[in-house]
């Protein structure tokens, strides 16, 4: 049928041989949708340099891409497959119409990838700004007044001044002239400074250390792990941190967190 067709769209047929085709498509519905479509793509396409003419296609498969087509990224991704495929498309014993459909093909393969990686980009995206809107560090408990200790107060003050490296610095110092592990007020802080230099599993490990430290504030490190996993996009464990934390008896961020499941719901 295909040949026959193209035969046809190319006026290569006697008056008879046109009779008897007209007649064939006539009496078959899908013969004659595949000679709409033939023609709609016979239309948008200029034979011989594969440019888009000006003519409007009424098929609505076609018009989609030929509206893809003309549009800047449609045209960069259509000369680069022209590059590509050249050797295969300069083959005189390929069929044209088989050519196109090639063309459209590898077109409409491209498209979907692409449509499929800018969603995954827009998640990504989307998880930044639920990050970004819930992380509120206002609520972290204050180290002014803790023991007159004045390394404390400056740990605080550099963090709310968004110094999150000198703050960690100060951390790490205070840490190792105290000899001590960080009680459960300083891993929130040091884990609040690494998650804001993208030290994600320095954060991680910093909040789980809190989780484990039998302290009041523990149970609040699920409410930060739920932080540093929506970041780094591993949603399934948000969820469940943020879960963990709902069950919880502490009434920390648990309206936040019941937010943030409907969103990742």
């Amino acid at each position: 049928m295909e040949q026959e067709i193209e035969k046809y769209l190319n006026g290569e047929m006697t008056k008879e041989e046109t009779i008897v085709f007209l007649e064939k498509i006539d009496g078959n519905p899908d013969a004659k949708e595949a000679l709409t479509l033939y023609q709609e793509m016979n239309t948008i396409y200029d034979s011989e340099n594969w440019n888009i003419t000006d003519k409007k296609p009424s098929y609505k498969k076609i018009r989609e891409y030929e509206e893809f087509f003309k549009g800047d990224k449609g045209a960069s991704v259509k000369n680069a497959i022209g590059k590509a495929e050249q050797s295969y498309f300069d083959e005189p014993q390929t069929s044209k119409m088989k050519r196109i459909f090639l063309y459209v093909g590898g077109i409409a393969a491209i498209f979907i990838a692409g449509l499929f990686l800018l969603g995954q980009f827009n998640k990504d995206i989307d998880n930044s700004q639920l990050y970004a809107e819930y992380k509120d560090w206002n609520v972290l408990p204050s180290l002014v007044l803790r023991d007159g200790a004045t390394e404390l107060a400056d740990i605080e003050k550099l963090f709310r001044n968004k110094k999150n490296e000198e703050s960690l610095i100060l951390i790490e110092k205070y840490m190792i002239e105290n000899n001590q592990e960080a009680n459960s007020q300083i891993l929130l802080y040091l884990g609040a400074n690494q998650l804001e230099l993208n030290m994600n599993e320095d954060a991680i490990e910093s909040f789980t250390k809190l989780l484990n430290n039998d302290s009041l504030d523990s149970s609040k490190a699920h409410w930060y792990l739920g932080l540093c996993f929506l970041k780094i996009n591993e949603l399934e464990k948000a969820k469940n941190e943020f879960k963990l934390l709902i069950d919880n008896g502490l009434n920390f961020k648990k309206l936040e967190a019941k937010e943030l499941l409907e969103q990742l719901d």
